[in-house]
């Protein structure tokens, strides 16, 4: 399925006002992952399940939105070729226009056929058939009459494409897809069928009926966990397919859940219960599994087993879950499954997630009071990836602090957002280089196993991370404030100037093997080269110049590549006196025109150390690129994110 969809309300979303996208006027965009988050009686339930009703109904339209967008540019380019003038906007008769298209289609969804058939009507043309004062008499008229057999092929050309698009829009309805909603009422449990002595079968499942009662779900919409011995026998006792389907289940759940020992889940026919066995225990009734194992397994059976596209609308999946495997959880969904899912939480540990995938989205719910109107308020679903209003919102204080059993002490953010990816290629490199590794390493919880603190540079120095006795405590003495007692097993990873602070000896004393410095002066110097090369062309000014002004960005060519070498990654310098220099050697190579005498040269970095200016921007281009291009980890890199995973090991196993 398409990583991001965009629905189009077809009607007044009455129930709900948004100035993101729930109306006619802007579509509401939904990704693989959706995150609803919003205070106790916000109408976050309310506004998933009508959700689900509005997309069921088939009372929104669903379109990928960037083929269909990237073809209207195809068609602009068309008419702007050939148009007088190349003045597009001076044409009486716009259908073409993009804007205009969008607009068309949201009122009846038929722009497309619109212009496929009036590009169809002028295949055999005459000039005579043809409207003044139309958009295709502006065009064909000013065409000179050897280039007409041209223009007739990209007509046919532009028309074909269009009938294609539109089967294939047509072909991404919502009809064909499946709808489940999991409430907080679920339970792996059902009732024996011995004591009942009813023919309904809903009897046997009392929350799935107090759920269908409520809320007026259709039977199969509806998730309690409690048919999951059913299926778990119907599915064993079934075709191979599904029998393998089973096994494969179990072997993810092993790896994401239960630290790659062997499982077995097993349906008791005798007693109408479920068994599991965990690696060599004994066997034991599912009821005595942890609260939250029985709900990862309820929370992803049915995903795992449904193979047809499905959305999943999920009422608070952290019920009963160690924060880690909250995290955890939403990996095993939007990794092992190709559905969209749409969740309410409280949960504040699914937001790190926000920066970390862009699968992911984050929507809050409010309400709010109608103007001039007493007592009355309106229920606004706003996008806000980036608030941080919404930890308020979701009673996070700083006593929410969560100690994981150890931790990776970086510098700050932008450190944190490039480990966050660089473990993560780590790990899919192991997995075709060293698997069993990779069996050992993957199976740790970002939250759980390990946590980031960020000590902001400098600040490292005052920090203490060798407590003997309780006596050595004193805050009042002029010495670093007492690490160990405030978070777990410490790594720290430091830039290469820490060798000339004044405290250096002192840290690499108390923290042994402890602490590992960068190979070059900082984090940035161990990202791979292909994507700051990419960074550099977006960053530097065509003419290298200071007040470059909004002059264009140098193009890229692959004859410039002799210009960056490897050298930044031991460098004592920053990136960005890295690119400075390769600056420099565009100039020598007369890429770049050389500095007349009244000019000054663009600059990349920040101060005489080198680092690259707007730091954070720069990290966040960085990080985009991670999770939309092909790059592999430079040998720093790698041996970063070894050193990590031993410290992790070492404090777990």
């Amino acid at each position: 399925m398409e990583e991001t969809i965009e629905l189009w309300f077809k009607e007044g979303y009455t129930d709900f006002d948004s100035r993101e996208g729930l109306n006619r006027d802007r579509p509401f965009e939904l990704k693989r992952l959706n995150v609803i988050v919003g205070a106790n009686n916000s109408g976050k339930s309310r506004f998933i399940r009508e959700l689900m009703f509005k997309i069921k109904i088939n009372s929104v339209e669903f379109k990928p939105p960037q083929v269909y967008t990237d073809y209207i540019s195809i068609i602009n380019k068309f008419i702007v070729a050939y148009s007088p003038n190349h003045q597009l906007e001076t044409l009486n008769h716009s259908l073409y226009n993009s804007e205009d298209i969008l607009s068309n289609w949201r009122s009846n969804g038929s722009s497309l056929v619109d212009i496929r058939k009036r590009l169809e009507s002028h295949l055999n043309y005459s000039t005579s058939s043809i409207k003044h004062g139309t958009l295709e008499y502006e065009i064909i008229s000013k065409i000179p009459s050897h280039k007409i057999g041209k223009v007739i092929d990209e007509i046919k050309h532009l028309a074909n494409g269009l009938l294609k698009l539109e089967n294939a829009t047509n072909s991404l309805t919502l009809n064909n897809s499946n709808f489940y909603y999991i409430d907080t009422l679920r339970s792996l449990r059902k009732l024996p069928r011995k004591t009942i002595s009813t023919e309904d079968e809903l009897e046997f499942y009392p929350l799935l009926f107090r759920t269908l009662t409520d809320h007026g779900f259709e039977q199969t919409e509806v998730i309690s966990g409690e048919d999951f011995f059913d299926l778990l026998t119907d599915s064993l006792l079934g075709r191979p397919d599904e029998r393998t389907r089973i096994h494969h289940y179990q072997e993810k759940l092993s790896h994401y859940f239960f630290n790659n020992e062997t499982i077995t889940i097993i349906p008791h026919l005798k007693n109408d219960t479920i068994e599991i066995k965990i690696g060599n225990e004994e066997q034991f009734a599912i009821s005595q599994l942890g609260d939250g194992l029985q709900q990862v397994i309820i929370l992803t059976y049915k995903a795992f087993l449904t193979t047809e596209p499905s959305f999943f609308f999920i009422e608070e999946p952290e019920m009963h879950l160690h924060a880690g495997y909250v995290k955890q959880l939403m990996k095993f969904l939007l990794n092992e499954t190709d559905h969209y899912y749409v969740a309410t939480t409280h949960s504040n540990y699914l937001l790190d997630m926000i920066n970390e995938d862009k699968r992911i989205a984050l929507y809050r719910v409010d309400k709010e009071k109608i103007d001039d109107e007493e007592n009355k308020y309106e229920t606004v679903v706003k996008r806000c990836d980036g608030d941080r209003t919404i930890l308020q919102t979701l009673g996070v204080s700083p006593s929410s602090v969560f100690l994981a059993n150890c931790t990776i002490w970086i510098e700050g953010i932008t450190d944190r957002l490039y480990f966050v990816q660089y473990l993560k290629k780590y790990l899919e490199e192991l997995k075709t280089t060293d698997e069993e590794k990779w069996q050992d390493y993957s199976r740790y919880i970002d939250g759980y196993h390990y946590a980031f603190v960020e000590y902001q540079g400098s600040n490292l120095e005052h920090w203490d991370f060798e407590v003997d006795s309780l006596e050595d405590v004193d805050s009042s003495k002029n010495k670093g404030l007492n690490a160990v007692l405030i978070t777990s097993n410490a790594l720290v990873i430091a830039d290469s100037d820490l060798t000339k602070k004044p405290r250096f000896n002192e840290l690499e004393q108390q923290l042994g093997d402890k602490i590992v410095i960068t190979k070059g002066k900082e984090t940035e110097n161990s990202l791979p080269r292909n994507l700051l090369i990419k960074k550099f062309f977006e960053m530097c000014p065509n003419n290298g110049l200071a007040n470059q002004g909004g002059r264009k960005k140098l193009e890229y060519s692959y004859d410039y590549e002799n210009c960056f070498t490897d050298s930044y990654q031991t460098s004592p310098k920053g990136i960005g006196k890295y690119f400075d220099r390769v600056l420099e050697k565009m100039r020598k190579n007369e890429i770049i025109p050389e500095l007349a005498a009244n000019e000054k040269s663009f600059t990349f970095s920040d101060g005489g150390q080198g680092t690259i200016k707007s730091k954070t921007g720069f990290c966040r281009d960085i990080v985009e690129s991670m999770q939309t291009e092909d790059w592999k980890l430079t040998d720093s890199a790698i041996e970063l994110c070894e050193a990590i995973f031993q410290h992790i090991k070492r404090n777990n196993d």
